[in-house]
């Protein structure tokens, strides 16, 4: 299993930049990308028993061109209402990650994993904030606009508590849908 794992990997690897060699860009060898956006956050799991569905505001910056794969690193502020009370619980998240592009000339989808560092806290009074270590997976795709920078799409699931959890606390996910405008800065 693990032998067929690696063995996929490679090919993946060694087609995509096959393609990608067939492309003929003629751009900078490195490429550097910046992108606001935002979209919806839907808890699951233990988070969707305490919390509706809620809103997310980000920020994205991706290394690209060197190879297929990407570099990124992106901060986001999560507001997820409680079904109990006008309270919200927020998050605060810091990460970065790898994206494997599968090369097209307009359209390009990807795959992804981030890590990212959690600050989460409570609306209401006298709450406090917690500090833990999540990890999303996902992927989305990137349409090229000329003469503008791109749009980026995304979904990824997020299991926001995966370090630094207490042993009576609950685990934490949500699926997240991302729109972002991405403008090239180099």
């Amino acid at each position: 299993m693990k032998r067929t794992c690696y063995l996929i990997a490679a090919m993946l690897l060694v087609l995509g930049g096959d393609s990608y060699a067939q492309l003929g860009t003629v751009a900078s060898p490195v490429q550097l990308d910046f992108g606001i956006g935002g979209g919806v956050s839907l808890p699951s799991g233990d988070l969707s028993n305490v919390n509706n569905s809620g809103w997310h505001a980000a920020g994205k910056v991706r290394v690209h061109g060197f190879m297929l794969l990407n570099v990124i690193a992106s901060v986001g502020y999560h507001r997820l209402p409680n079904k109990i009370g006008g309270e919200s619980d927020t998050y605060l998240q810091i990460g970065g990650g790898l994206e494997y592009s599968f090369p097209a000339p307009t359209v390009m989808p990807y795959l992804g994993v981030d890590g990212f560092y959690n600050s989460s806290s409570n609306t209401g009074q006298g709450s406090s904030s917690v500090s833990r270590g999540g990890l999303g997976v996902g992927g989305g795709v990137e349409f090229s606009v000329p003469s503008f920078g791109s749009i980026d799409a995304s979904v990824k699931y997020q299991m926001l508590n995966l370090m630094g959890k207490q042993t009576s606390e609950f685990s934490y996910s949500q699926i997240t849908a991302t729109v972002a405008l991405m403008f090239g800065v180099l």
